[in-house]
């Protein structure tokens, strides 16, 4: 063959694979910017939703750890066609979530229907939110259709985001069966509810006198756990004598608070999330820290809605068993023991929460969320959470952490720096945390999912 016609087919050869190189190459970058895309969603909706939750009455944590599991739940099967991998449905888990069949991959986009979904069940969850903060929803899916729909074909635009609204749908509409939680938000106190009466027993505070906040939250349906295997262990026998736990406790938060150290006081204040139309839940607080992290590590829209839908479903499980205790035992607050047997005039930091105190809400939730964030971002993650850092009536600055653990921690710590739990509220509520977010964790869902 003449040497030269042979060197234009190598040239032509050179030149062919380069092209189909280059469409390989921008074929790639253009997936890895829709995924890019896709993570920005998640995160500005889960960033939204933070917001709704401290503009909507009734959210309180219960209600919104609740709201942030199905929430998750949505976004991870509205983007399930669009994952990397053999992920799987939640449908096997939950036979009564009726999903509608995913539309076909070629017409399908990610962000689209992420974007869509996201908007839907939490303007559905959200129903009863402000004017002001249902515009902003609207503007955050307009700003989204206009940018999706300059590079997204019409069809699949369309069928992408019918597929996310459909997904939300069903989602709540599985969500409203369990009667207990569903729209929760419009009767968080029950003026009705007998608790029971006798020493050591909650009553509500004789300062800040409010009915039982939600008394049958623990038979709400978790997303995980048998919330009867997560009974917090029984409590010492009830003495006020000097030499028994519950007295030496309350001596520990007397001393304590007289007066906070401005380090304590710090710690008290940052982690102090009850403060109803000020700040979001202490639910929120953990969103908002993966949020943080989210933003930070940039991972893959897979790992992204892995981590909202597991922190989701920790919160969510957390709050329910921590419930399904504290009406169980009943118990009374320090500031109760505190005012009865050591000083009569003593008030807490802060107003005593109006429903028993063992185990502590904040301690068991922020172990369920740490260990959750620790099995999917590493043991020793450093990092500054700047929470409440746009509240300037909120005055608790950004503070360092070494470890999701260390946070757990702290946020417990501070409920006794607050005055507002005994030390043994705390150590159950880590205890039974750390176990559910080790339960949550165990949802493997590129693997078969199983109860």
């Amino acid at each position: 063959m003449n040497r030269h016609i042979l060197r234009r087919r190598n040239v032509f050869a050179a030149i062919a694979i380069a092209a189909v190189t280059a469409l390989i190459f921008y074929a790639c970058f253009q997936d890895r910017k829709k995924m890019e895309k896709s993570v920005q969603i998640a995160i500005e909706w889960n960033k939204f939703i933070l917001n709704a939750e401290i503009e909507t009455e009734g959210y309180r944590g219960p209600v919104a750890a609740r709201a942030y599991g199905y929430v998750g739940l949505a976004a991870y099967e509205a983007g399930l066609p669009g994952l990397a991998g053999d992920f799987l449905s939640m449908s096997s888990l939950y036979p009564g979530l009726q999903l509608p069949d995913p539309p076909a991959a070629d017409v399908f986009d990610i962000a689209a229907a992420l974007n869509a979904c996201y908007h839907s069940i939490i303007g559905r969850f959200f129903l009863s939110a402000p004017e002001m903060t249902r515009a902003r929803q609207k503007m955050i899916m307009q700003k989204w259709e206009e940018l999706l729909q300059e590079n997204i074909e019409t069809t699949t635009y369309n069928t992408s985001k019918e597929y996310g609204e459909k997904v939300a749908r069903a989602v709540f509409e599985w969500s409203s069966t369990d009667s207990l939680g569903y729209r929760a938000n419009h009767h968080n106190y029950d003026r009705n509810y007998v608790a029971p009466a006798g020493n050591g027993l909650w009553a509500s505070s004789q300062d800040f006198p409010m009915p039982p906040l939600l008394p049958y939250w623990g038979k709400v349906r978790p997303f995980i756990i048998q919330t009867e295997n997560y009974l917090a262990n029984p409590l010492p026998p009830y003495s006020t004598s000097a030499n028994d736990v519950y007295h030496k406790q309350a001596v520990e938060i007397l001393t304590l608070s007289q007066p906070l150290t401005a380090e304590n006081e710090w710690i008290a204040k940052f982690w102090n999330d009850d403060r109803p139309g000020l700040t979001f839940s202490p639910a929120g607080h953990w969103l908002s820290i993966a949020n943080q992290v989210i933003e930070k590590e940039k991972p893959t829209i897979e790992k992204t809605l892995e981590t909202y839908l597991k922190v989701g479903f920790a919160l969510s499980d957390a709050i329910v068993a921590c419930w399904y205790s504290k009406y169980e035992y009943n118990m009374e607050r320090p500031e109760s023991f505190i005012k009865r047997n050591l000083s009569k005039d003593w008030r807490s930091y802060s107003p005593s929460p109006s429903f028993p105190s063992y185990p502590s809400g904040h301690s068991m939730m922020g172990a369920a969320a740490a260990i959750v964030l620790t099995d999917l971002y590493g043991e020793k993650y450093h990092m500054i959470d700047r929470s409440h850092k746009e509240l300037e009536e909120f005055d608790a600055k950004p503070r360092k952490f070494k470890s999701f653990d260390e946070m757990a921690r702290e946020n417990a710590l501070s409920r006794i720096f607050l005055g507002v739990h005994w030390r043994m509220d705390c150590e159950e509520g880590l205890r039974l945390g750390d176990l559910i977010g080790e339960e949550v964790s165990k949802l493997k869902l590129e693997e078969k999912l199983t109860q």
